[in-house]
């Protein structure tokens, strides 16, 4: 089986104490290291990831990518001219540019209607943009209406990316990923990934996306990223610690999107436990008490998480797993409790024993 690409993202809400030149630094690190790719996320109230994005394309030789651009927080001319730009500045082979709604935290800063609408609208503008062609919006009317543009109006842009961007459907829901298959280049399967496989849904979600992909009569064969969510440190407890809450949450949006008490037995988690969870985030529990009802289940369906030698052991679990279904690469994301320990120990003991 061919080897899998290793990629790191810099979730930019957790480094939020981390300055943009130490992520400079911290990709430096990556990329000597044999990481292939650098990705960041999208947040409103982050370091703002075409800015990230632009940073890091000036100061690394590396391909680059964003998992993923929120759908609504940015109109696709915006997306389209910022890319491009950046892609004259950067030395590697792709730009990859992530596709979704967002997270569960979305709809408390925006409206996010039409979701599926607008992932097709967006990827089909984008990708006449980027290629150079003249776009009215009259040709999109849900772009038209949430971003208000003049539906007489044609854009094309002036200049032309200079590396190949690639769109990635970052959505995981069955209408979302038929989408993605049908008009953007790839997939991202995102921070559930390791609760999807456990799930036993991950077969079902590659069919949907392969589905979409030979409606367009395009190749069911298009590259697919898994998104791995780690805490690694020499501290155990510190380690798990750190990723009990996202791993809560995680949880809670799985239970949301319809993975039932069977789908959430599969993972190893007792659906009891998920409903105290749930119930004491519908009752803004501090982040204390919400952390001390993720279960060791929880936090183990979701995250790898722990000390080298325990990661690189579930690491190599997963890692069969995404060969066996022809991912590209692994995307490791969220890192650790201290971030440039985590992103050493997982460049100079996890990676090349995986």
């Amino acid at each position: 089986m061919a080897a899998l690409e290793t990629g790191v993202q810099f979730h930019l809400p957790t480094y939020a104490h981390v300055p943009l030149p130490q992520l400079i630094d911290l990709g430096k690190m990556a990329q000597a290291s044999g990481v292939k790719q650098l990705w960041v996320t999208d947040n409103l109230r982050s370091r703002n990831a075409f800015v990230v994005l632009t940073a890091l394309a000036a100061n690394i030789p590396i391909n680059l990518g964003t998992a993923v651009t929120v759908q609504y927080f940015r109109n696709p001319v915006d997306v389209a001219d910022s890319v491009a730009a950046i892609s004259e500045i950067m030395d590697g082979d792709e730009l990859s540019i992530g596709i979704a709604r967002g997270n569960g935290n979305t709809p408390n800063f925006v409206n996010t209607p039409k979701p599926i609408t607008m992932a097709r609208e967006v990827a089909q503008s984008l990708k006449r943009l980027l290629a150079g062609e003249s776009v009215c919006f009259a040709d999109y009317p849900a772009l038209t209406e949430y971003f208000n543009f003049n539906p007489t109006a044609s854009f094309r842009m002036n200049f032309s990316p200079k590396t190949p961007i690639r769109l990635y459907c970052g959505g995981n829901g069955p209408l979302g990923l038929a989408v993605g298959g049908e008009h953007m280049d790839g997939l991202i399967v995102g921070g559930e990934f390791k609760a999807i496989s456990g799930a036993g849904h991950l077969p079902s979600v590659l069919d949907k996306f392969e589905e979409g992909a030979a409606k367009a009569g395009k190749s069911t064969d298009l590259p697919k990223i898994a998104e791995i969510k780690l805490s690694v440190s020499r501290d155990k407890e510190a380690a798990r610690a750190f990723a009990r809450p996202t791993a809560g949450r995680r949880i809670l949006n799985l239970s949301s999107r319809g993975y039932g008490p069977e789908d959430i037995l599969a993972m190893g988690v007792d659906p009891e436990d998920v409903a105290k969870l749930d119930d004491a985030q519908r009752k803004s529990a501090t982040e204390e008490r919400f952390s001390a009802l993720v279960t060791d289940a929880m936090l183990d369906a979701v995250f790898v998480a722990g000390e080298p030698e325990y990661c690189i052991e579930r690491m190599i679990e997963l890692r069969d797993t995404a060969q066996k279904y022809g991912f590209k690469q692994l995307m490791y994301s969220e890192l650790g409790p201290d971030v440039e320990e985590s992103l050493r120990l997982l460049c100079d003991e996890i990676v090349p024993a995986v």
